[in-house]
């Protein structure tokens, strides 16, 4: 490709053919920069290596031109940089066309070209190629398109969030759901699917600095999104004006956003498309202040499209907090705290009245009035109709999501098992600090020599033998020195995890401990190690000290207490007699009941009561009263709690027939024996090496000699993968292989953004048709150009047609599918690829003519039921909003112009539907 651009040029991006025909509009010694006017898009690349073509159009190719005209090419000549051909039309009138009047949309004949040139490839690429097409349309109209790929359990109430959400337009929501059901999940969930479809580009997430590691591990491990962490140092580190621009998905800690005011400002002119805040009931607001941390995020989430915001604390716990946390997502609606409070009292009468129609309660016939009159419908008649127009009317349901443990089943018991221990001498002077207090190993180098926690320790391994044991410490150096005590001393087979690891070395320790044969009884971790992993196939946690926060213990026991584990979890609590972890244990056990129970109330007790905690480590004859204190401060919160339950959010959380569908579609969709076909015919035409590995896995290796120097996704260390989502559950080190994960993805598109298996000739030596018969398959795609924030894909994806050519023109693709037509390619035997190709050139010609003719008749249909398919699901869709409008202010304006003009764009987008051909198969019977 010649790197000399000029303006008005006309160029092909190899990567994404999906762009359409771009134009030149700026080039420098460096870089050029292109308009796609068909997608909306202007790129910029570097100009040695980047990845476009010429267009440059051949005599005899067809073209169109802006207005639609379509015409063939009779010569090209080259003047000032710039190609003017001479053309036809279809009366036989001869003119010029500069290239800058070529249509955005044009469909090219490169295969035609490298057909009659006698380039043709094997057989084997020409078949992944068009399968390839197949799946990535299904693909796109998958109503689980983005939920399917993650490696998650298929949770329904997590999926029913997911999709709820991230079908919506820049959604703005609060993700409520209590400790251990899946808030990050969730939020990871809604932002794959929206990368995928591509109304997400640019994500900024927001979370706690304790949290980055959790949030960097379930976005790579669960979903495939590398983001890249900023801190001070990556920040620092940066040469442009805006480090935040360099990266397209951004994880930093509030901290950092706040630490000074150049981070702040750069955070806020970067252009986020969704914005995730984690733990956002940390944002202080009041009446009378708000936190510099609430102000900064409140602008972020101004000039984000979508929002995201995670709290586990409920509104019953702090309405001035759950009113901060609605503000963020909507200031006009939720303009006004005092207004607020009114409308939240007077929703109450409708909650309760909720309640007694779904308990099927009797009601007055006042009652039934007022429901009639909120709803139009009468309960008597449909009450399942009643309750769906309450959950669009009434409250905060279209922007708050909350689920608790009451309503979703399926979580394990927990036992606590209390290890009291002598307090040991050498722990009398550790000091007064809180780490020393309730740390003292910390001071204490050779402390693994004394401490009684390690022999209880033995003991307990001892008596569960052959049982998993997850071991969590609070601190990395008190998991190093335990685990080499056990290892190295005790001979005990037990693996290590901590926060200075490589993410590598953590994912090979978290193997080690998952295998049952022949891995480790025993993790020892860090505090780290209670986040975002899943170690749901233990049922033993030793807490081999405690933390002071409540919502760090949960998220320790949160690895093993999940949906779908199995047996009872065992807590082993080791402390000290008479010392500050005695005062804590108690607070724990006997205050916020936290080892036995999950409970919303634990952190507010925690904030609420954390100078008393204090106190009491110091001196603990304070502990009985401030423990009656703290018992009957809980009592009252969850009092609190089930009094002020709403059965309308919880239905309008977790609709369970609509839940059961996507589980079913996306169990329907896993067919693992078609991928694992299609990946290894890929593998073995491309040179990867593969073969079986532990378990359900298989081991990739790079070839010696691969088509291209890299695979996608395969990097030179290679890869262990499987195919099996509980298998992938178990080993998070394995990538979980799926029709949407970027391996397969990129795989495909390599094929579908270049020329490879465009053309094939084949020649079946076995076959029923009669020697000498001459079949032509040809495969086009209809394509719809549009920019990905319409979603376009969603009704009209690029969709192959296929036509299987006789002699006579007769389409015989009913009659004969593409898996019958394999035969013996002869790519490789050129003098007779270049022989049959001219004996059949003449006929060749004249059916490429008629499959042109044809395909464009298919493709008419195809955009003509797509924009009806559209204008029905998104008009519906309108006229619900305008009506919910009417009765529900949580309903944005924008929203409704967003859709109003989305039908319109779709409208024009979808009857520009183009028709290009992709493929030829030539096919000789023998």
């Amino acid at each position: 490709m010649s790197n000399k651009f000029f303006s008005g040029q006309r160029w092909i991006c190899d990567a994404d053919a999906e762009l359409g025909v771009g134009t030149v509009v700026e080039s420098d010694a460096r870089q050029v920069r292109i308009e796609f006017p068909a997608s909306g898009e202007v790129r910029s690349y570097a100009r040695q290596g980047a990845p476009l073509s010429r267009l440059q159009l051949q005599a005899g190719d067809l073209l169109q031109d802006r207005e639609g005209q379509e015409y063939e090419v009779e010569a090209c000549t080259e003047q000032s940089g710039l190609l003017l051909y001479t053309v036809r039309n279809d009366a036989g009138v001869v003119s010029q066309l500069h290239e800058s009047e070529i249509s955005d949309h044009l469909r090219f004949g490169r295969p035609q070209q490298r057909l009659f040139g006698s380039r043709v490839d094997q057989d084997q690429w020409f078949s992944l190629r068009y399968l390839g097409w197949l799946q990535a349309a299904r693909n796109a109209r998958s109503p689980v398109y983005g939920l399917a790929g993650a490696r998650v359990s298929l949770i329904p109430h997590q999926l029913y969030i997911a999709a709820e959400v991230a079908q919506r337009y820049a959604p703005r929501v609060l993700l409520a759901d209590e400790v251990g059901l899946g808030k990050t999940i969730e939020a990871g969930l809604i932002l794959h699917r929206m990368l995928l479809s591509g109304r997400v580009r640019r994500a900024l997430i927001v979370v706690p600095e304790p949290l980055l590691h959790q949030w960097l591990v379930e976005m790579l491990r669960r979903f495939n999104i590398r983001c890249a962490l900023f801190d001070e140092e990556r920040f620092g580190n940066s040469t442009t004006d805006n480090p935040f621009l360099e990266e397209q998905q951004v994880l930093c800690s509030l901290e950092f956003l706040v630490s000074r005011p150049e981070v702040a400002r750069a955070a806020l002119s970067a252009d986020w498309d969704m914005l995730i805040v984690d733990e956002a009931h940390h944002l202080q607001w009041s009446p009378e202040d708000a936190s510099l941390e609430y102000e900064l995020v409140a602008e972020l989430a101004a000039r984000a499209l979508g929002v995201l915001l995670l709290t586990a604390t409920p509104e019953q716990l702090g309405q001035s907090g759950h009113f901060a946390r609605l503000h963020l997502l909507d200031p006009h609606r939720y303009y006004d705290y005092e207004e607020f409070l009114a409308e939240e009292k007077s929703y109450l009468p409708v909650a309760e009245l909720a309640a007694k129609l779904l308990d099927e309660a009797s009601l007055t016939s006042e009652e039934k009035a007022r429901l009639t009159s909120m709803t139009d419908e009468d309960p008597d008649q449909d009450p399942e109709l009643v309750v769906e127009k309450l959950l669009d009317r009434h409250g905060t349901g279209r922007i708050l999501f909350r689920n608790t443990r009451s309503a979703i089943k399926g979580f394990p018991r927990r036992r606590l098992l209390p290890a009291p221990l002598p307090y040991p001498d050498e722990y009398e002077d550790v000091g007064d600090g809180v780490d020393s207090m309730i740390y003292p190993e910390l001071g204490h180098e050779a402390w693994h020599s004394f401490d009684p926690r390690i022999p209880w320790l033995l003991d307990t391994v001892t008596q569960l033998a052959g049982e998993k044991i997850l071991v969590i410490c609070a601190r990395a150096e008190t998991a190093v020195t335990l685990r080499e005590t056990l290892h190295k001393k005790y001979a005990l087979a037990c693996a290590l995890f901590h926060e200075h690891m490589e993410i590598v070395a953590r994912d090979r320790a978290a193997a080690y401990f998952a295998d049952t044969d022949n891995g480790a009884q025993l993790l020892v971790c860090s505090e780290i190690g209670s986040e975002g992993r899943n170690f749901q196939f233990a049922h033993h946690l030793v807490l081999f000290d405690l933390p002071l926060e409540a919502d760090l213990l949960e998220q320790r026991i949160g690895r093993l207490d999940r949906i779908g584990q199995t047996e009872t979890i065992k807590l082993h609590v080791p402390y000290f007699e008479g010392s500050p972890q005695e005062v804590l244990f108690r607070w724990y056990e006997e205050g916020l009941q936290s080892f036995t129970s999950t409970t919303s109330v634990a952190s507010v007790l925690y904030q609420r009561y954390a100078d008393r905690l204090l106190e009491a480590l110091n001196e603990p004859g304070r502990l009985t009263t401030l423990l009656d204190q703290v018992k009957a401060a809980r009592q009252q919160l969850q009092a609190d709690l089930v009094s002020g339950r709403d059965r309308l959010l919880e239905l309008h959380s977790h609709q369970p027939d609509k839940a059961a569908q996507l589980v079913q579609g996306i169990l329907d969709k896993e067919d693992r024996s078609a991928l694992l076909d299609y990946m290894e015919r890929y593998w073995d035409m491309f040179g990867v090496e593969h073969e079986p590995g532990p378990g359900q896995s298989l081991v990739l290796q790079t070839g010696s000699h691969m088509l291209h120097e890299r695979f996608p996704g395969l990097g030179e260390e290679g890869a262990t993968v499987t195919f099996s989502r509980s298998d992938a559950l178990a080993h998070e080190d394995r990538l979980y292989l799926t029709w949407e994960h970027p391996m397969v993805t990129g795989a495909m598109e390599l094929l579908s953004s270049s020329a490879l298996g465009s053309v094939a000739v084949t020649v079946l030596a076995k076959s029923d048709l009669p020697p000498g018969t001459v079949l032509v398959e040809l495969v086009y795609i209809a394509e719809c150009v549009a920019p990905d924030s319409l979603e376009v894909k969603r009704f009209m994806p690029a969709t192959p047609i296929r036509l299987l050519l006789d002699k006579a023109g007769n389409n015989l693709a009913g009659k004969l599918s593409h898996e019958q037509l394999q035969g013996s390619c002869i790519s490789r035997d050129k003098q007779t690829v270049v022989k049959v190709i001219k004996s059949l050139e003449p006929l060749l010609r004249g059916l490429l003519k008629k499959g042109d003719a044809i395909a464009d008749s298919v493709g008419s249909a195809l955009a003509r039921h797509a924009h009806d398919a559209m204008n029905q699901q998104l008009g519906d869709e309108l006229e619900r909003m305008l009506h919910l409008a009417q009765v529900n202010p949580n309903v944005r304006e924008i929203e409704i112009q967003y859709m109003r003009e989305r039908i319109e764009l779709l409208q024009q987008h979808i009857m520009k539907t183009m028709v290009r051909l992709d493929g030829i198969r030539v096919i000789v019977s023998g």
